[in-house]
């Protein structure tokens, strides 16, 4: 598994090495087009070396649109960067529709040689890197030691990737201008705000730049989509194996097929979860592979999480409360909404709840709020 997932990196790398002539011509012209007399910059830094989807890559997709509709707000240009030393080319996130432009640090450092204002976010797994003992951030450092207003915000996106509060100390001292936004409600909270001892703001885990098809239950198919995670990597793991629960899944629901979102494009994955009746997911339980199901007319089961999960989630029948009892139950729930009356109503419930914390409106109003700087924890 280690060696298939390195080829596929490899392969990556060597695709976007032979088109660098013409992503660099791309972003050249991209940049004399939309950042002519920049003075104030917001750059989101993102993950490089990677064409996998995840919850993660597609929010930050998302906050990039926002961001920039926001411009009569905040007053800056807008631009996606890897982190400094990063190899890379290629300049967008190609498995999904977006709209997102990625520059190399080293490009972003070469345009904007002098700045009023900028403003950065970090996702919660880079965090660590922004240290002045690390050499590959020395350039990066140079860079901002000429700018004279720098805001910091990190990217809670999972709060258990969050490095230790003595990491964020020390880009604290670094960087006193510093905030963080959170994706789930759940870790958005006072004690949160004095741990970090920072501005704590919501923006929600909005996942996808483009829109839903919502199927109804008779435009279904007998499909069960289940996530790639394994049960072994959650904090609520088990003794069971998630290939013998789907194995028994199979034996007890011949009339289905099961499909592993793994490996495909997000618009494929999205039509599988338009089709899908059903979702089962692995990983930490309130993620795409849940909500987006329940947004394209399915219904999904989980594992309740306690890091991730508000109470509204806690006693629904299809969240268990843990793999074994979801292994215990889920044949014969699966059975019970497969009518027209009981999927209907129960899809109904599941569909009012998670329309309340992630839709786009809500998205772009959490954000709008950051930037008029009514933070939810100040």
């Amino acid at each position: 598994m280690a060696i298939l997932k390195e080829l596929k990196k490899l392969k990556h790398i060597l695709k976007s090495f032979i088109n660098q002539t013409h992503h660099a011509s791309f972003k050249r012209r991209y940049f004399r087009e939309n950042y002519p007399k920049t003075k104030k910059l917001i750059v989101l830094f993102v993950p490089a070396g990677t064409d996998k989807i995840n919850g993660g890559i597609l929010s930050f997709c998302t906050i990039y649109n926002v961001v920039k509709e926001l411009k009569y707000i905040h007053g800056c240009d807008v631009i996606a960067s890897f982190l400094p030393k990063k190899i890379e080319t290629d300049y967008k996130y190609r498995k999904f529709s977006n709209d997102m432009v990625i520059f190399t640090f080293k490009e972003v450092k070469k345009y904007f040689p002098s700045l009023d204002y900028l403003e950065f976010h970090i996702p919660d797994v880079m965090v660590g890197a922004f240290d002045k003992e690390n050499k590959k951030m020395n350039g990066f450092f140079e860079w901002i030691s000429t700018i004279k207003d720098v805001h910091v915000n990190i990217l809670n996106q999972n709060d258990l990737l969050m490095p230790k509060p003595d990491k964020i100390q020390v880009l604290k001292k670094i960087f006193p201008k510093i905030t963080m936004t959170t994706a789930h409600e759940r870790y958005t909270n006072i004690e949160k705000r004095e741990l970090y001892n920072m501005p704590l703001h919501l923006f929600s885990a909005w996942l996808t730049p483009t829109p839903y098809r919502k199927r109804t239950f008779e435009e279904k198919e007998n499909l069960i989509i289940y996530s790639p995670d394994d049960i072994n990597t959650v904090s609520n793991s088990s003794t069971l194996n998630k290939k013998d629960i789907i194995k028994n899944l199979e034996a007890k629901l011949p009339h289905y097929t099961f499909l592993e979102i793994k490996n495909m494009k997000y618009d494929v994955y999205k039509e599988y979860a338009s089709k899908a009746k059903f979702a089962i997911t692995f990983g930490e339980g309130l993620d795409g592979y849940l909500t987006e199901t329940i947004f394209s007319g399915g219904i999904s089961f989980g594992v309740y999480n306690k890091v991730y999960f508000t109470d509204d989630f806690k006693n629904l029948p299809s969240i268990y409360q843990s793999f074994n009892e979801l292994s215990e139950k889920i044949v014969d729930d699966i059975k019970y909404y497969d009518t027209l009356e009981h999927y209907n109503t129960y899809h109904n419930q599941l569909y009012t709840i998670v329309t309340k914390s992630y839709s786009y409106d809500i998205f772009k109003e959490k954000v709008t709020q950051f930037y008029l700087k009514n933070f939810d924890f100040k």
